[in-house]
């Protein structure tokens, strides 16, 4: 339930994401995140449900440090059924119900404002696991890399395999839910 995040996050252009995705061979897969807030929500907290392959998965994320294009989150989650995740989407979820499934001492009620449609896929290139997204979200498309490791030197070896390979310069991208929250508010 509980688990502490490491994560490289990269912005792509639309060609750097089809280099990369003919390295793959491997299908994109749907999956859709419902995102939910509350007036005046820091930046840092992120409430979603994810939908992939009929399930469902409650996640709360408070970001502990951004550097460099690595993030460190707070991450915990749990599968829901999908009655009471539509229920959730619907009415939206409150603090009590946060805390009873994932212990993370939130007080205020959270309401569903949207989604994002992200195609993952994931892949293995070289030494790292790769999960390179396509997102849809308010009118927009965008395209980013994302790679989880313990070993921050790793995280920054891929930055040059990328460049040295690929040509695919590094830039930090912002987690979905802030671009996603950015666009929802204009």
């Amino acid at each position: 339930m509980k688990n502490i995040e490491q994560e490289l996050k990269a912005v792509l252009d639309e060609r750097q994401y089809g280099i990369l995705l003919e390295k793959s061979n491997v299908q994109p897969v749907l999956q859709t995140n419902y995102y939910f807030r509350y007036d005046k929500m820091p930046q840092s907290v992120m409430v979603r449900i994810r939908e992939r392959n009929g399930e469902y998965i409650l996640c709360y994320k408070y970001r502990i440090s951004q550097n460099g294009g690595v993030t460190v989150c707070d991450e915990r989650e749990c599968e829901i059924g999908d009655g009471y995740a539509k229920k959730l989407i619907s009415r939206g979820v409150t603090g009590t119900e946060l805390n009873q499934m994932l212990n993370c001492g939130l007080s205020n009620d959270f309401v569903c404002v949207g989604k994002l449609d992200t195609y993952r896929t994931k892949f293995t290139l070289g030494n790292w696991k790769l999960e390179l997204d396509k997102n849809e979200y308010l009118g927009t498309t965008d395209y980013e890399l994302e790679c989880e490791d313990n070993d921050i030197e790793s995280l920054n070896r891929l930055k040059n395999y990328l460049y040295y390979t690929f040509g695919i310069s590094f830039k930090p991208s912002l987690p979905k839910s802030e671009r996603f929250f950015e666009k929802y508010d204009k």
